[in-house]
């Protein structure tokens, strides 16, 4: 839906597809930029099951500034969904708090970090431009789809330049955890560690996890389903050890929800070439492998996790450690390699786990795109290439021995 509002510098910014508090948000954001007259105009967005805790809207703002100078103004909003008294996993107001405090405050100390370094522009760690009036109700990001920034298909599996990419990008979201605990000690005990999961393990979230693993089983084979079966009992518990973190056992700041849709990308004859995540809602203290492998098992199929999961592990460490020197920071005084990798291997069933309970979110038909408020009662309706998906997950943890 476009909606288009023509205002003077004293009008109320009046477009009926915002809510109140939105518009006065974007209201705010024009008076900042000095805009007397303007034209408004509001697009809806269709998520297609690449976001559940949100609606979706672009805001162009074309007009004259008080000297005659033309400027346009491209926004993105990512208005709440108030579903939390049906949906208890994760309470969507806490969520947009966080992912507030992430674009207002924390990554403008990530670049004033790395203005003081006087680190490359193409060596920082990408983002997008955030605005100071995001609140609890609605983010407030530069639209940069007119950059020619977009996301892919959640059905599909990503490729070996676009994971390469995002990799890196991740490896520096990490790291500068350590880097603010090096440069401002009190400001990441104040900050940072208190960062704990939004995630709540529930009754809810158990009853998901027994369907979504019933589901799971329907289309393996009789020894594979005993083995998935078996392996049931322990999922509570491995989840709450990747995704409720206690403070003395979690290293970094975590995306948590680090998959190929929340990461936009721009590409050149069909090849990305530069990526930039987004999404930080779910974000909080924990351990950065999580994040690996929940992007790897969620973004991949068998095939390539056999020829390049290992160098992409390679990758993610060798960028951890490079992107620390610029800071004056050796990598084995924050987190080792060892470390690195025990964690991995410890972990690396968390992607088995993540895969079946996101399942039926990422594998939905587009036709069929379930509601989180129903979450108990999901269909499954799920686009047939989940089967071979799931069949190469639960093959790949029988062959390593965590089934």
């Amino acid at each position: 839906m476009l909606a288009s509002s023509q205002c003077d510098k004293d009008d109320i910014l009046s477009v009926k597809e915002l809510n109140s508090i939105v518009q006065q948000s974007v209201k705010s954001i024009i008076d900042k930029e000095k805009l007397r007259s303007y034209v408004v105009s509001v697009k809806d967005l269709t998520t297609n099951g690449g976001n559940y805790l949100g609606t979706l809207q672009t805001v162009t703002i074309t007009g004259k500034t008080e000297d005659g100078e033309s400027k346009e103004l491209r926004l993105f909003l990512k208005n709440i969904i108030h579903i939390e008294k049906e949906f208890t996993i994760v309470n969507a107001s806490e969520a947009y708090q966080r992912e507030g405090f992430f674009y207002r405050e924390l990554f403008k100390y990530f670049e004033k970090i790395e203005d003081k370094y006087n680190i490359p522009v193409e060596e920082r760690f990408n983002t997008v431009k955030g605005y100071s009036e995001s609140n609890d109700e609605v983010i407030i990001l530069e639209d940069v789809s007119y950059k020619g920034y977009k996301t892919g298909d959640r059905l599909k599996v990503v490729s070996l330049k676009f994971a390469e990419l995002a990799i890196k990008e991740l490896a520096k979201f990490h790291a500068m955890s350590f880097v603010i605990q090096n440069e401002n000690p009190k400001y990441f005990e104040n900050n940072i560690k208190p960062l704990r999961s939004v995630f709540k393990v529930n009754e809810q979230l158990k009853t998901h996890l027994r369907r979504s693993f019933d589901k799971a089983k329907e289309t393996l084979d009789e020894t594979a389903k005993l083995k998935l079966e078996f392996f049931f009992p322990k999922v509570i518990k491995k989840f709450q050890q990747c995704m409720v973190v206690e403070p003395d056992e979690a290293v970094c700041i975590t995306h948590l929800d680090f998959r190929a849709n929340n990461i936009m990308f721009q590409e050149i004859d069909g090849e990305a070439v530069k990526v930039v995540p987004v999404d930080y809602q779910l974000a909080c203290f924990g351990c950065p492998v999580v994040d690996i492998i929940y992007f790897i098992f969620l973004g991949t199929d068998q095939e390539f996790r056999k020829n390049h999961m290992e160098n992409l592990k390679d990758l993610y460490y060798c960028t951890f450690e490079s992107f620390l020197s610029k800071f004056g920071i050796e990598a084995k005084e924050m987190y080792t390699k060892k470390q690195f990798e025990d964690d991995f291997r410890e972990k690396l069933d968390f992607g088995l786990i993540m895969f079946i309970i996101v399942m039926p979110l990422l594998f939905a038909r587009t036709d069929d795109v379930p509601e989180l408020s129903v979450i108990e009662n999901l269909a499954f309706n799920l686009d047939e290439c989940y089967k071979d998906r799931l069949h190469g997950v639960v093959d790949d943890f029988i062959q390593w021995g965590y089934l």
